[in-house]
């Protein structure tokens, strides 16, 4: 807009924009988080946020955000989302029809986080179906079934550990530091790519153990094999609720674990 004394300079109407970053924490009356660690706008706007505002911050000698992302757009089954076209994906729509749980997971698995990605509904179906009802909460009903028939719905007690309890324990004791380096990168889709090979590996030590027949010939092996899967998902559930709190909250419940003990520094032995 023109200078109101000067029609010959303007100023830049991103400032006021900007500024509420700033101002919408209560900047400068009160405490504030700024500066932000990680800026996260769309890549429509990045020179906006990657030149224009970190010039005024070092104008006004404050301090810069500590990284800029720029996230990508999404197509609609290939094509490019608008209002004219009338394809605009609603996420009221989704979480209506799929689930918020399940609408996060696909967002945040579907996609590299800062390319542009394609929405597809049959896409969505067969993933959640596949990682998500077929494999962890097919695991989860399997494991939690058993311990309630044939432990009293209580935690079995473990006998000494075979060489597949370790390998299924170090997995699940490992996730954090195995998954670390890919949220720090902003690799979420890598996140939930490790979470689900991890849903895997459990899937098939269950399958390979067999407890529905250990519980006829050998009860304390059963009870071992239990508990190994209990604790392993215990460590996968509290990994899995940055992508779906509502269900992974839900999981822990049935797996007795209290609430003051669902952050990542628990995941481990």
């Amino acid at each position: 807009i023109p200078v109101p004394s000067d029609s010959s300079h303007v100023m830049y109407v991103w400032i006021d924009a900007l500024a509420n970053y700033l101002t919408g924490q209560g900047y400068p009356s009160t405490s504030n988080s700024w500066p932000a660690d990680v800026h996260v706008v769309g890549k429509d706007i990045l020179r906006f946020h990657a030149v224009y505002w970190p010039a005024f911050l070092m104008a006004a000698g404050l301090e810069l955000p500590k990284t800029i992302f720029a996230h990508g757009w999404w197509t609609n089954e290939g094509e490019k989302i608008s209002k004219s076209k009338g394809n605009v994906i609603s996420p009221f729509d989704l979480i209506e029809k799929y689930g918020v749980d399940q609408t996060r997971f696909f967002m945040a698995s579907e996609v590299t986080f800062g390319s542009d990605g394609d929405f597809d509904h049959t896409q969505m179906v067969r993933k959640c179906n596949a990682a998500l009802a077929n494999g962890y909460g097919n695991l989860v009903q399997r494991v939690c079934s058993m311990v309630v028939k044939n432990f009293e719905a209580k935690i079995p007690e473990p006998g000494e550990f075979e060489e597949e309890d370790r390998k299924l324990l170090e997995i699940g004791y490992g996730l954090i530091e195995e998954t670390k380096g890919e949220v720090e990168a902003f690799k979420i889709h890598k996140y939930c790519e490790k979470l689900v090979r991890a849903v895997s590996a459990g899937n098939q030590y269950i399958d390979e153990q067999a407890p529905w027949t250990l519980r006829k010939t050998d009860m304390a092996r059963c009870a071992t094999v239990l508990y190994v899967e209990m604790e392993f998902l215990r460590c996968l559930s509290i990994a899995f609720q940055p992508v779906m709190p509502a269900s992974s909250e839900k999981i822990l419940d049935q797996l007795a674990v209290g609430g003051e003990k669902r952050s990542f520094e628990y995941v481990g032995d």
